[in-house]
């Protein structure tokens, strides 16, 4: 099946999600879809499926123009889409929801041949009989995976498909994609990964803004477009800085465990962020890393023991509390010129309810209009301070949160997921930021690694089973 798009948009009152994007993709090969969160990725990604209708343009199968009114019509052409968080029942078992999302009456159909002989092949470490409540987000999706397969799709859509799987998960997904592609399939990917589109697409189609960017054959071309968007904007005097000396810590986590509920558990985690460096923790969500980010920025209230400790540059000033008794909080660590970006940025970071400015100025007194705009212009970013947060990407709101953060001159900066939902060129741009931010002695701790160049980090943690290792020291190298 060859799918060609032609001048397709998707336009709402206020925003147009999808502006007059032409694409092709082929049979038989991977195709990547890239770009900044809200760029249009899912939006071309549910046109082609049938979810939504388009504001006009038009679809074409193998040359033959065609017209969804539901996702419905869309599978009866073999197109099947599988979402990053698909709709199961909770309380139902993983053999009963593929039933269900195919169209059979789960109550009498045991799991059939077919289905046994997928799981075998796709995911030999999911239980048909498992019930959904009880399975980890690798899991979940695997099982939304066997139901689209069932349906035995021509073009398979994957909305990031390897958010929850570690490496060898991963690895292992791209392997089965490259011998269904093989068999004819077209596949679909839609990944923030630019490793991943690099090793393993065959085409890659990058997105912006709800526009068509480019799209490219090979690794090769992307190799060369990355090169090129990574390269500082004319004019500018942004560069990777190399890392100075080894400064005193300025954050020091000691054996801190938590065990929240319904969470994966942190047994043991001891990590330090000196001043003027980068330090990182490398690890799966599933390893207790959004456990890891709650200790850290003060929002866990399960912690069971371990301390934390703030020290002044020049190391005169000590303060060191205890998790179990709740003293690492955020308002803590605020007090003590931490500034934080949570992988949460809609809620956590701020509120879609709000205005820009009021989300701009909660750390100001008096004059929070000029702040905002001020923080607009920082940060890059397109919109009004009266505008909702709600009309923001999660690259645009990404870039006004991490400005608002900088703006009090932080002596630690806590960088979770940083580079999530942006494109190529704004994570160049991002990592020029901190480098630079770390070179003026500021300590920058990272949590969440995907596609984080860990080249310019001083020291590498790793998190897995809930325990930290130090796994890269610059220091230890010499």
């Amino acid at each position: 099946m060859r799918i060609e798009t032609e001048r397709l948009s998707k336009k709402y009152l206020l925003k147009t999600a999808l502006n007059k994007v032409s694409a092709s993709f082929g049979a038989g090969k991977i195709h990547a879809l890239v770009g900044e969160n809200g760029a249009g990725k899912s939006t071309l990604a549910a046109l082609i499926a049938g979810d939504i209708r388009p504001s006009e343009g038009t679809i074409r199968i193998d040359g033959e123009k065609v017209s969804f009114s539901s996702a419905k019509d869309a599978l009866g052409r073999g197109i099947v889409l599988v979402h990053q968080r698909p709709l199961l029942a909770k309380s139902l078992t993983v053999s009963e929801n593929i039933w269900i999302s195919t169209g059979t009456s789960f109550l009498i159909r045991p799991p059939s041949a077919e289905l046994l002989a997928l799981q075998r092949t796709w995911a030999p470490a999911l239980q048909l009989s498992a019930y959904v409540r009880d399975l980890g987000g690798n899991l979940r999706f695997y099982a939304s995976l066997l139901g689209a397969l069932l349906r035995k799709p021509r073009c398979l859509i994957l909305d990031e498909p390897s958010a929850f799987l570690d490496m060898e998960e991963r690895k292992a997904l791209y392997e089965r994609l490259r011998e269904l592609a093989a068999s004819g399939t077209c596949i679909i990917v839609i990944t923030h990964s630019t490793a991943e589109a690099l090793q393993y697409a065959d085409s890659v189609t990058v997105l912006s803004e709800g526009s068509l960017v480019a799209q490219l054959e090979g690794a090769g071309a992307y190799r060369a477009y990355l090169d090129s968007v990574r390269q500082p904007q004319p004019g500018s005097t942004e560069r990777i800085l190399p890392q100075p000396a080894r400064g005193g810590a300025c954050f020091t986590l000691l054996h801190a465990a938590a065990r929240p509920k319904n969470r994966p558990a942190l047994l043991d985690a001891t990590i330090e962020a000196p001043y003027g460096q980068i330090s990182c923790v490398a690890g799966m969500q599933e390893a207790a890393l959004g456990t890891l980010e709650d200790v850290v920025s003060g929002m866990e209230g399960a912690c069971t023991h371990g301390t934390a400790t703030l020290r002044s540059p020049d190391g005169r000033q000590c303060k060191t509390v205890r998790l179990s008794r709740g003293g690492l909080s955020a308002a803590f660590l605020r007090k003590n010129r931490c500034a934080i970006v949570p992988s949460d940025r809609s809620f956590r970071g701020a509120d879609p309810h709000i205005t820009v400015e009021q989300m701009l100025s909660v750390y100001a007194q008096s004059d929070t209009r000029q702040l905002a705009l001020r923080l607009i212009e920082e940060a890059g970013v397109r919109i009004t301070p009266e505008q909702q947060v709600s009309a923001l990407s999660g690259g645009m709101l990404q870039r006004l949160i991490l400005a608002r953060e900088l703006s009090v001159h932080p002596a630690l900066l806590i960088l979770c997921n940083p580079m999530q939902g942006l494109d190529v060129q704004s994570q160049g741009n991002l990592c020029r930021r901190i480098s630079a931010l770390a070179a003026s002695g500021t300590a920058v701790l990272v949590i969440g690694s995907a596609d984080f160049p860990l080249s310019l980090c001083t020291r590498v943690y790793s998190l897995e089973g809930g325990r930290t290792t130090l796994s890269f020291s610059r220091e230890a190298q010499g």
